[in-house]
């Protein structure tokens, strides 16, 4: 990740309690799956609203694909609030 520059302001990320233990229950089943979710999760606090992620109802709601994982959160102010975490609908 490159670091902020002058022109950039690098913003706090923060977990709500309820996405850190959903987290932890896909800890065991899918540590890569975790880790690239986490990865992109600490990419949010340079670039808050990346081409992959999509508005959520209000203009601080985004949700973020990350592999098979669905990332809620909320940018306010200088902060990004994760709410939750968990496998995205599949077709089948």
């Amino acid at each position: 990740m490159a670091a902020a520059g002058p022109d950039q302001v690098s913003l706090r990320v923060i977990y709500e309690e309820k996405a850190i233990d959903q987290a932890a229950g896909f800890l065991a089943d899918d540590p890569a799956g975790l880790g690239a979710v986490l990865d992109a999760v600490g990419r949010l606090a340079g670039d808050p609203r990346p081409a992959e992620s999509f508005p959520y109802g209000s203009p601080g709601l985004r949700r973020l694909r990350v592999g098979r994982y669905r990332v809620m959160y909320e940018i306010k102010g200088d902060v990004v609030s994760i709410w939750h975490i968990a496998p995205g609908k599949t077709s089948g």
